[in-house]
């Protein structure tokens, strides 16, 4: 009797385990589903969301209006007016800018994510040189290149950086006293 007893005692323990464990499932389950429609009902974001302020730059029309000044076979300025703004003949300029398009990316013209047009290479190293020729702030050619000054920023420090390595051993080496001393005498110095 005692064996029989015992047998239907650990049975009853399993059915109660089993009841208790699915009903604490249940419970559990029941109570996960009510804090997820709780929290998809809420619409507060848990910090506000900033949005990039865009201004609307047409690089296009500005690209255009920068080739038919200087570029085009008919430009609105002449060679001396390129010398005076650029700080260089403009077949230099060309070679400077053929260069840096062939070997960096940053200055081959391509599409934002967006797939609106991006800005040429020409407004590119236009930013920068007149940005190192005249020493002005980032965002002094805002209206007529359509650059914003982030950008601008961007293409002179891309720009110094790829004529180093592009003409850096050619055109930068390290000067020697003879060097200095010629220049000195072509410029009217006078040494100690």
């Amino acid at each position: 009797m005692t064996s029989g007893s015992g047998a239907c005692g650990s049975g009853g323990d399993v059915d109660a385990r089993r009841r208790i464990n699915e009903e604490l499932r249940a419970y559990t389950s029941a109570e996960i589903n009510r804090l997820i429609q709780e929290h998809l009902q809420q619409s507060v974001v848990p910090r506000p969301i900033h949005h990039r302020a865009l201004a609307p730059r047409d690089h296009v029309i500005a690209h255009q209006r920068l080739f038919d000044d200087y570029f085009a076979e008919q430009q609105r300025f002449g060679e001396n007016f390129f010398r005076r703004r650029f700080r260089m003949h403009q077949p230099l300029f060309m070679s400077i800018m053929n260069a840096l398009e062939r070997r960096y990316k940053y200055f081959r013209f391509r599409e934002d994510a967006s797939g609106r047009p991006g800005y040429t290479p020409i407004q590119k190293c236009t930013a920068a040189i007149r940005q190192l020729a005249h020493g002005g702030v980032a965002d002094m050619f805002n209206e007529y290149l359509n650059i914003g000054e982030t950008t601008a920023r961007e293409c002179v420090r891309y720009f110094c950086t790829g004529v180093i390595h592009i003409f850096g051993d050619r055109y930068l080496r390290k000067s020697i006293p003879e060097h200095c001393q010629a220049l000195m005498d072509m410029h009217g110095f006078t040494t100690c």
